[in-house]
């Protein structure tokens, strides 16, 4: 009996088996074969240039991902920013990985996702994608209060809030700016609440690729209802297939008021700037920044029971005459709380593609491109009385003053301790002296801010500029313009620390020193083409002149920036000297505008070899200079010489320590000196070197030709040179491993030896000196005749 149970079990148990080997499948094991590719990965989420903008400064990141093997994954990295945020090597399918995980603590910025997965053979694949967390969006213009860039998705960026959708409006697959733009489809819009945006001024503002198909449609709407126009506008578009005029509607409360706007080109199938500004006198539209035409309200639009802002169609409020859904793109959404102008718009405009500076410190720019606006700080200037603008300009257009007018701009940002500015100018001398460009704290004084102004005749006008340093102020009489020539002159000016600076076409042509630094104190706003009303007596008042490429700096600009910004290439003043006298009736040194000391009773010859006079010698005079910056250890002088043989000796330039009793005391500086008879008188040079005296005995002039001599003189560290009229003498002195001392040396003597080298009679020269020149350099031929040919 046991054993029948048992083989019953067994029949049973083979059944059973039999049973389930046909109706179940059966899990087939396959041959592992031979693992020939590394594991192929896939992002999902997020896409290369994803942009998440959301409300916080801190969410999460959803990722996506997939991973796939021809044999087996072993394990998967996932990194972000270079840290590693998950890994995973258990599956429940070896040879596809799905995984799906959310990051927490995603913040603003450009990320950069990782996946790095390795198959059992140590194959290793890596892909990456990057995006970017953006920080919320915060209003970029003056009085936007809403912004939808269609970025594939309809949502404000500033109230943070979607559109509801009506029917199926879609994306253009690209728009203006950024990723994507709104494409209307029929019977498709978009509805978005009014709530925060129906205010006393209003204006809307997009960019719009317009479809003529239908051949009218609303494109932004808000009424209460269907039975009349008297609340909201209807911006909306009406024509045919080549072009389609822009049409504005605004209901006044008791009426409407309509504006024909402007039309557009379908053909070109372009995008075009749209603006509609509504203030509470007129609308205005506006293509591309352009004003198309304004139309007068009778009163300030009419917000009665008006709730929602249409999109894309006429809506329920204003379908009729087959103004429905519009099929056009739009781009760049914005809404304004006050009616935008002609430079609001520009500034818009701009932003798209902002003006980097092209030097460095510059803090504005001013083009005057038909507008006032500041490139750098986007703000535009506001007007008093009736400035213009004339093509008549070094680029584009120019700004071209009239009277009683001026431009005001707020100096936010712009008071720095040192401060240049840099502008071209075509001067009118009509009135004969005005203000260019100042700020000032009041009209009380002119211890605070700068006054750039100009005083003159029909004929030339100073350029010059005034600087308030707190307890005091700085004057720079600058340099005059030839009105008369009726070029453009560029100018600028610099303000250091201790010093400010006028250049003209980028030349340096005086500076002037400065007690103090430049004190901003009360100063608020910079008053351009008039003395304004810190700076209108003594007639300083609004400037007819024309000013282009107006430029302001945070630094005071080196003469090379001077040069660059200018256009040209730097050419040191005055030849790079370190002294220059021309001799023009005034003993004043022209690079530092400081006098000499004058001993005796030296006079000028009432003739010159260029320029209008020449500096004269007499008995017992000449004139002294402190030598602190004047020389190095290698040096030069130049200067037009015509001599006078009586006394038949002198000195004509002398750098010799104090006497030694009655000795001359050769041991350190120079000495450039003349000895001879009536009819010559040779140029003589003495060094006195570390390694004793250096003597050059130069050569003669003939002094009864009775002409103008340009004398030159050089010392290197192999020789000391004399050149007559450019042209080396033959005689030199050697410099070879000697150095010129200048120890116990204090004072260059011009026109004398006196007081530090008169042991041997070298007292004044009755000589006439032009055109002096001095260098801490050895100048070369080349440069000695370029001086001379001046």
């Amino acid at each position: 009996m046991k054993n029948i149970y048992k083989l019953a079990l067994g029949t049973m148990a083979i059944l059973l088996l039999a049973a389930c080997d046909q109706s179940i499948d059966s899990i087939t094991e396959v041959a592992a074969g031979v693992d020939e590719t590394a594991p192929q990965i896939t992002i999902n989420s997020p896409v290369e240039g994803a942009e998440i903008k959301v409300f916080e400064d801190e969410t999460s990141l959803d990722i996506d991902l997939k991973v796939t093997d021809d044999i087996e994954v072993k394990e998967v990295k996932v990194l972000l920013d270079g840290t590693q945020i998950a890994l995973f090597n258990s599956f429940k399918d070896y040879r596809i990985v799905l995984e799906e995980f959310t990051y927490q603590g995603l913040r603003d910025g450009d990320h950069k996702l990782t996946v790095t997965a390795s198959d059992l053979e140590g194959k290793t694949s890596t892909e990456e994608v990057n995006f970017m967390k953006s920080p919320p969006y915060e209003a970029l213009f003056d009085g936007e209060l809403f912004y939808m860039p269609f970025d594939s998705d309809y949502m404000d960026l500033i109230g943070f809030q979607q559109a509801e959708e009506i029917g199926s409006p879609g994306f253009a697959g690209g728009g203006f700016v950024g990723a994507n733009a709104y494409k209307g489809a029929t019977d498709s819009y978009l509805n978005f609440p009014l709530e925060g945006l129906d205010n006393a001024e209003f204006s809307a503002a997009f960019w719009y690729k317009v479809s003529s198909d239908p051949d009218r449609a609303g494109i932004l709407v808000v009424g209460d209802n269907a039975d009349d126009r008297f609340q909201g506008f209807r911006l909306f578009r009406e024509g045919s297939a080549e072009e389609q005029r822009i049409k504005l509607n605004v209901g006044t409360g008791a009426g409407e008021s309509w504006n024909d706007g402007g039309v557009i080109d379908v053909t070109a199938g372009e995008w075009v700037h749209i603006t509609m500004s509504i203030s509470q006198t007129k609308s205005t539209i506006y293509f591309n920044g352009v004003e198309m035409l304004s139309a007068d309200l009778a009163a300030p639009i009419d917000w009665t029971d008006c709730e929602v802002l249409t999109i894309g169609a006429g809506g329920p409020t204003f379908d009729y005459w087959n103004h429905k859904s519009d099929s056009s793109e739009m781009d760049e959404l914005r809404i304004f709380n006050k009616a935008l102008d002609q430079n609001d718009i520009q500034i818009m405009l701009n932003s798209l593609n902002p003006y980097t500076p092209l030097y460095p410190g510059e803090s504005l720019y001013m083009p005057f491109d038909g507008d006032y606006i500041d490139l750098i700080g986007s703000k535009a200037a506001s007007t008093v009385g009736s400035p213009g603008f004339t093509d008549d300009s070094q680029e584009g257009q120019s700004y071209l003053g009239a009277m009683d007018s001026y431009i005001n701009y707020p100096a936010d940002g712009l008071l720095s301790s040192e401060f240049s500015g840099a502008f071209w100018y075509k001067v009118n001398s009509d009135p004969d002296r005005a203000g260019i460009i100042v700020i000032g704290d009041d009209a009380a004084d002119r211890f605070q801010g700068f006054r750039l102004f100009r005083e003159g005749s029909a004929d030339e006008q100073r350029i010059k500029l005034n600087v308030g340093t707190g307890a005091g102020e700085s004057w720079n009489d600058g340099d005059v313009i030839d009105v008369t020539a009726g070029e453009w002159v560029h100018i600028a000016f610099t303000i250091a620390s201790d010093k400010n600076t006028i250049y003209l076409n980028g030349t340096e042509v005086r500076s002037s020193d400065m007690s103090a630094p430049i004190d901003w104190t009360g100063c608020n706003t910079f008053n351009i083409g008039s003395g304004g009303p810190t700076f209108d007596y003594w007639n300083h008042l609004s400037d007819y002149s024309a000013i282009d490429e107006l430029r302001f700096f945070n630094k005071a600009l080196t003469p090379e920036e001077v040069a660059e910004v200018a256009g040209g290439t730097f050419t040191p003043k005055n030849f790079g000297s370190t002294l220059y006298m021309p001799f023009d009736g005034s003993y004043t040194e022209d690079n530092s505008s400081n006098d000499p000391t004058v001993e005796g009773t030296p006079g000028f010859a009432g003739e010159s070899s260029g320029g209008t006079d020449a500096y004269a010698g007499a008995a017992d005079s000449y004139l002294t200079f402190p030598i602190d910056g004047l020389f190095s250890t290698q040096f030069s002088g130049a200067f037009w010489y015509k001599v006078n043989s009586d006394p038949d000796r002198a000195g004509i330039l002398t750098v010799s320590p104090p006497m030694n009793g009655t000795d001359n005391d050769l041991s350190a500086g120079f000495r450039l000196f003349r000895e001879g008879n009536t009819d010559e008188q040779r140029i003589k040079l003495h060094v006195g070197a570390d390694t004793g005296n250096v003597w050059n005995d130069g050569d003669v002039i003939d002094v009864t030709a009775n002409e103008w001599v340009h004398v030159a003189f050089v010392v290197d560290d192999t020789a000391t040179r004399i050149y007559f009229n450019g042209e080396p003498v033959v005689n030199t002195g050697d410099m070879t491993g000697a150095t010129i001392s200048w120890e116990n040396c204090s004072i260059l003597s011009i026109g004398s030896g006196a007081p530090n080298f008169i042991g041997w009679s070298h007292l004044s020269d009755l000589s006439y000196i032009d055109e002096l020149y001095l260098f801490d350099k050895a100048l070369t031929q080349e440069e000695i005749q370029e001086v001379m040919n001046n």
